[in-house]
């Protein structure tokens, strides 16, 4: 006699089935909340981090903050300590640099402690590099001379040069430029990256670094004055038949970044169907730096700019806005950090980059929420400075 069919979804499949189906929904939802980081512990009053990053070699990164480059002078001495440096770098093994406007980051490898043939002796490196970066100076500068000479025969560089050259008079006291004497002298910020927590090869390195430096070498806070009371214009002729007009701010590094970053990507893209329309070209430039850097839309075209170019820009942004292009370059930026924190070495340079501004690295999911609560009236305030006469440093440059 035939069996009677037993259905395939009985009671005890289903209690399986929804196991399985919970199991399923919790590894997703703890996959998708992404809440926490990289953490780093401080080993020193706010200059010293660990964090463990299993999925990178053992290294050491020290960030000294750097003076940026204002004037045409200290450019010509930037590159040439930029140059210098990284040829000294080159009689190093395996010292890598990274070069931004207000720093630079040494990375070394860190020698496990039975490894008699590499011990990490902080003191004589130093010497070292400060002996060859003074060695490699002097040529180096007289390169860079050469370098900047031909560089500013670019129109748009001639603007950029003029723009920061403005930009100490937004600080409220002189700043040291960066020289082969002073480059290692202030305290940097240290992160040490590991596999595992190791008191053996951290502490003797943290000695080094302790006698090396004390609070008293850490760089002082430099306070920017208040916005200018003048508007400042700049009117230069240049060889080149094109017209530029280059629009300008100072800004800080550590001032609302979100915001600002996220103005920044909306201008540029709700400006270029006006941009193409009138046969121009454009650069929108964003550049914070510490103690202060700046922002700048440069546009060149071939025939005379307006002189009303930003009110036009400021009234045709704020008339056109557009909230679901905004929503969209958020989940754009979303992603973008997304993929940032996705590998070991993104998620380090990261937190490389927020240890020095001594802010804090935020997961994907705060991340997410810091631009969500950036509102539309925030941008469009910040639209509204971002093109306000008494903020801007103008240059225009005209045939002769």
């Amino acid at each position: 006699m035939d069996q009677p069919n037993q259905s395939l979804f009985n009671r005890t499949y289903l209690k399986i089935l929804s196991w399985v189906v919970a199991i399923v929904i919790v590894v997703l939802t703890a996959s998708n909340q992404n809440t926490t980081t990289l953490p780093a512990t401080e080993l020193a009053d706010g200059w010293i981090y660990l964090t463990i990053e299993e999925g990178m070699d053992q290294q050491l990164r020290l960030t000294y903050p750097v003076t940026p480059a204002y004037t045409e002078k200290q450019t010509q001495q930037r590159l040439a300590l930029q140059s210098a440096l990284t040829k000294a770098a080159t009689k190093q093994s395996n010292l890598s640099l990274q070069w931004q406007d207000d720093r630079v980051i040494l990375t070394l490898p860190i020698p496990q402690p039975d490894n008699k043939s590499s011990f990490f002796d902080f003191e004589n490196l130093l010497s070292d590099l400060t002996f060859s970066i003074n060695q490699y100076y002097p040529a180096a500068l007289q390169r860079a001379a050469a370098q900047r000479y031909l560089a500013l025969n670019d129109i748009e560089e001639l603007a950029l040069s003029n723009l920061k050259a403005q930009l100490p008079a937004f600080l409220s006291t002189y700043i040291e430029p960066i020289n082969t004497f002073n480059l290692f002298s202030q305290r940097p910020t240290v992160l040490f990256i590991l596999k595992e927590e190791q008191q053996s090869l951290i502490n003797p390195i943290v000695q080094q670094l302790a006698a090396r430096y004390s609070q008293s070498d850490v760089l002082d806070t430099v306070e920017q004055s208040d916005i200018q009371k003048t508007p400042i214009r700049i009117n230069l002729q240049h060889r080149s038949t094109h017209h530029l007009y280059l629009t300008g701010q100072a800004i800080r590094a550590d001032t609302d970044n979100a915001s600002r970053t996220l103005t920044f990507h909306y201008v540029n893209q709700a400006i270029q169907p006006l941009i193409e329309n009138s046969s121009s070209t454009y650069r929108l430039l964003l550049k914070p730096a510490s103690p202060i850097g700046y922002s700048a839309l440069s546009l060149v075209r071939d025939e005379a700019l307006k002189k009303a170019l930003n009110s036009n820009l400021q009234t045709y942004l704020l008339e056109n806005f557009n909230s679901e292009q905004l929503e969209q370059i958020k989940t754009s930026l979303v992603q973008k950090y997304r993929k940032q924190l996705s590998t070991p070495l993104g998620r380090v340079e990261q937190l490389t980059s927020t240890l020095f501004y001594q802010e804090k690295l935020q997961s994907e999911d705060e991340f997410r929420d810091t631009l969500n609560n950036i509102s539309d009236a925030q941008i469009q305030t910040n639209i509204e400075q971002l093109f306000d006469p008494l903020r801007t440093i103008i240059v225009r440059i005209t045939p002769p």
